[in-house]
């Protein structure tokens, strides 16, 4: 029969898996096959803009998971946020967020044909990889998920009929031991088998200040292959995998500390590391950053040639396994008790294909795919037993509040929540209040909770959800050969979602329940020339007066005493001295009623590709393709922030022309390509202080250069490199966007008149298409902060020595331009990643037939010093921030056996 996956794919487009093993480069490119459009080309055949990397590179590169992976594909970004599993893949500047589970990735991630429903289940260590596929721009006919962004690939390497093996141990700094072994051989004349394992462990890179440490390394990854050949034309592979972490990810140590923040959490007994604008190395922490997961699966491929066709089936069950539990405050002070979060999944997808067998005027595929996913997810996130006194010491440097506290008598060091109680404990008592009409109506004063404001009874106690998804698509592809050289391709795939979710919610938070703007309009500075004078001190000023008309009028401010306060006369910060306040609420009044029950999603997208063979040695092509996200549920009661508790599904549009092509007799291949893709109703998730929104952000538009590329001037010297070059990137629509983070006092942190923040100033808010009025930016036209030029350059002479020996001698270079952490486009240095440049190099000594090697190798060996992210700090009053630190400098040496 026809070999149906063929151990020399390699990829498609030219960094191009460089043919480069422990045998040395070669003189010449050996011609490429490829399967990303799921039957074999030449790497000029396929019109696609796609990078690979073999296993060889995956060796040469110490590349462990699918994060390093952007070491050789300056298109792919993989950052790692708040856990090792809330892993970030990203795609010419176009991602999604994986903070709220409701999401589906927009870069779809496949191992072995298989979807993988959530990113982090594709985190663990990567063993016997034969290629990784990344294929780029809307993906909407071939794979299994619709992807809008693109697809990561992982393809393992297969059983074989003859024995052999691998083994590997590494030693490296921060105590890092990896452990990998693989063995594969004949059972019979019709069966052969693969075992593969690896072990992971080194400490964390990240000091806590309790001799603990942070951001370590702590996995396992089983995986076992059946193969079986029943007959000429059939083929059956069998594969179960298991994989584990449990591991202390990841920290964020401060970047900048607010005063008021840093002076509370001093007072209060706790420790300020130094804030590091470029991420640190230590921090204080009083819990836990752990992450425990386990992932399985079980999949079955068959394959059997018909006469004019393939047909192909593969099944797949998969489990995830998630336990979180979080120190989200970053700091040894209880504020926010741990976050305890369980996400767990089981999915099925069955996918049906039949294949052309090629070499036809009109070669043809067609097939049929399902996917169910049951999605468990909840959360507890509830006050810490020092949040009471850490928001009053933060709030007790309000000069107003001070005044107010001083005039009443309260004890030195009372704060906002004091003051708080206070006020309403006093108009609670002398009966009066409710006299000038609410913006929300005639509601009465609230009343002081028996265990105060703020306790570690309020806030988040539990959110849950059962959220369940079934989909079907039917998909195909028709490629006309026009003449031997012009090649029409046309394809599309129908797809029906349907969506449903059970809520239970349990988020108790008096603080958040009312407007701080209101209540100030009937708060009353109650005085014994009508009240009851044993029941509070004795303060000057008129009788019962009401608490900011009394304060507009020492300041000289015009009133009319007979009608309510303007809106804006309520919120005039330096007069209102609860305003700052609303910094303390945290968790907005939501119920499980808010979240909707169902939701059905129909989609038809495309693609037309022309490709034309100009010679031999050229190949050009132009595309236009479309692709499809489903909307959802956000789930999260983050949503009250946003009022969007359902979003929408996101649609793409690509445009690409590209060429392929070889030089110098082969001894240079290139690709090059241009493309324009704009995405509607682009799924955002944005952080809101203490935890993240989800809403559709209007549209995003991408316009750029790719380009790839290997060159081997001669005889065992090779380069590879490649960029990816942003033309533009942008909110084409984007009218409610977040603003960037304020302080207590209202103030923002960007300058003041800044016209790009105007809207954020108080006195601007605006409703949304939800109804939440609050302050929000327009982005519509902006830069959305995206780095600009990303690229990479590897270099690798082979030496031979005598007896058959050899050296090879590698060296990688990858440069990141300057990036924005925030949608909110906070202004702050330390918010913004300057541009940087990691270098990479190795040694491998060993023989010329690959049997052994000794390798030599160190990453960011010059411990260039950069962030991956960041976000302002939670359960803060002032606008702290914190940064999650790039990976630093590490090193050690492989040794590896082959038979």
């Amino acid at each position: 029969m026809k070999k149906l996956n063929k151990a020399a794919v390699l990829g498609t487009t030219a960094i191009l898996s460089g043919l480069i093993g422990a045998s040395g480069a070669l003189a010449q490119v050996d011609v490429i096959t490829v399967t990303a459009q799921k039957r074999e080309q030449t790497l000029q055949e396929a019109p696609v803009s796609v990078a690979a990397v073999t296993g060889e590179q995956i060796e040469q590169s110490q590349i462990r998971d699918a994060a390093d992976l952007q070491t050789l594909v300056p298109s792919l970004r993989v950052a790692e946020f708040a856990t090792s599993t809330n892993t970030e893949f990203n795609l010419r500047g176009i991602g999604t967020s994986s903070f709220n589970p409701g999401l589906e990735p927009s870069v779809g991630v496949f191992i072995d044909g298989v979807y993988r429903p959530r990113s982090g289940s594709a985190i663990n260590d990567l063993i016997s990889i034969e290629r990784v596929e990344v294929i780029r721009g809307p993906q909407s006919t071939l794979f299994g998920r619709n992807t809008p962004a693109g697809v990561v690939s992982i393809i393992t390497q297969q059983p074989e009929y003859e024995f052999g093996y691998v083994g590997e141990l590494t030693i490296g700094n921060n105590n890092t031991h990896i452990a990998r072994a693989s063995v594969t051989g004949p059972i019979n004349s019709t069966m052969a088998l693969r075992l593969d394992g690896s072990m992971h462990q080194s400490d964390g890179y990240i000091d806590v200040v309790d001799g603990r440490d942070a951001n370590n390394r702590s996995r396992h990854t089983f995986r076992g292959q059946l193969l079986w050949n029943p007959g000429d034309n059939t083929e059956v592979r069998i594969i179960a995998d298991y994989g584990g972490i449990d591991e202390n990810c990841c920290a964020a140590p401060f970047a900048f500390y607010d005063p008021i923040d840093q002076a509370a959490l001093v007072g209060l007994g706790g420790t300020a590391v130094p804030a590091d604008p470029e991420g640190g190395d230590r921090i204080a922490i009083d819990g836990d950053l752990n992450t425990q997961l386990s992932t399985s699966g079980l999949s079955a491929e068959v394959n059997h040639d018909f006469e004019t066709f393939t047909f192909t089936s593969i099944t797949a069950v998969r489990r995830y396994d998630e336990d979180q539990l979080f120190d989200a405050d970053f700091s040894d002070l209880d504020l926010v008790s741990l976050r305890h979060i369980e996400n767990r999944y089981d999915s099925f997808t069955q996918e049906f294909r039949v294949t052309s067998t090629g070499d036809n005027f009109m070669d043809w595929m067609g097939g049929a795919f399902y996917y169910n996913n049951r999605l468990h997810f909840s959360n507890s996130t509830p006050y810490g037993a020092d949040a009471r006194n850490f928001f009053d010491a933060a709030s007790a440097a309000d000069p107003t509040a001070q005044q107010l506290i001083s005039a009443f008598g309260l004890p030195p060091g009372s704060g906002g929540v004091d003051l708080l109680e206070f006020f309403l404990n006093m108009n609670q008592a002398a009966g009066v209040g409710n006299f000038v009409p609410l913006a929300s109506g005639n509601a009465a004063l609230p009343t002081t909770p028996a265990e105060g404001f703020i306790a570690t009874s309020h806030g988040l106690i539990l959110e849950d959800y059962q959220y369940d998804t079934e989909a079907w698509s039917v998909f195909g592809q028709l490629d006309f050969h026009l003449t031997d050289r012009f090649t029409l391709t046309l394809g599309g795939r129908y797809s029906d979602e349907s969506k449903e979710m059970v809520t239970t919610i349990d988020q108790p938070d008096p603080m958040s329940a009312f407007s701080f703007v209101d209540l100030a309009r009937d708060l009353r500075l109650v005085t014994p020339t009508t009240c009851d004078p044993t029941l509070f001190p004795i303060i000057g000023g008129d009788a019962c007066a009401y608490l900011v008309p009394a304060l507009l009028a020492q300041a000289g401010v015009p009133i009319d005493p007979t009608q309510p306060l303007s809106e804006a006369q309520a919120r005039m910060a330096a007069l209102n001295p609860l305003l700052g306040f609303s910094a303390f609420q945290n968790f907005e009044p939501v119920s499980a009623a808010d979240f909707p029950t169902s939701r059905t999603d129909t989609n038809f997208s495309g693609n037309i590709i022309l490709s034309y063979d100009v010679s031999d040695t050229l190949n050009l092509y132009g595309s236009y393709a479309t692709g499809f996200k489903p909307g959802g549920f956000n789930v999260s009661t983050n949503a009250a922030f946003t009022g969007v508790f359902e979003f929408e599904e996101e649609i793409s549009r690509s445009f690409e022309i590209g060429a392929k092509g070889s030089l110098f007799d082969n001894r240079m291949v290139y690709a090059i390509a241009y493309f324009n893709q704009e995405i509607e109703d682009f799924q955002t998730n944005n952080f809101v202080g203490n935890g993240f929104a989800l809403e559709n952000a209007g549209s995003i538009e991408v316009s750029g250069i790719e380009f790839e590329g290997q060159w081997s001037p001669v005889d065992n010297l090779l380069f590879t490199g490649g960029f990816t070059y942003l033309i533009d990137s942008k909110y084409g629509d984007y009218e409610f966007a977040p603003c960037p983070d304020t302080y207590v006092d209202g103030s923002g942190v960007w300058d003041a008149g800044d016209p790009a923040f105007a809207l954020c100033e108080p006195g601007n808010e605006r409703t949304n298409d939800a109804g939440v009025t609050a302050l929000f930016n327009d982005l519509t036209g902006r830069d959305r902060g995206n780095s600009e030029l990303v690229g990479s350059l590897t270099a690798t002479l082979t030496t031979p020595l005598n007896n058959g020996w050899e050296i090879d001698w590698r060296g990688e270079m990858t440069y990141v331009s300057e990036f924005q952490h925030t949608t909110s486009q906070d202004p702050r240095p330390f918010a913004t990643q300057d541009a940087f440049t990691l270098y990479n190099a190795s040694v491998t000594i060993g023989s010329d037939s690959d049997s052994w090697a000794v390798q030599f190798w160190g990453r960011n060996i010059f411990d260039e010093d950069y962030t991956k992210g960041g976000f302002p700090s939670v359960g803060y009053l002032g606008a702290s921030y914190n940064a999650y630190p790039g990976d630093p400098q590490t090193y050690g040496v492989t040794l590896r056996i082959r038979g």
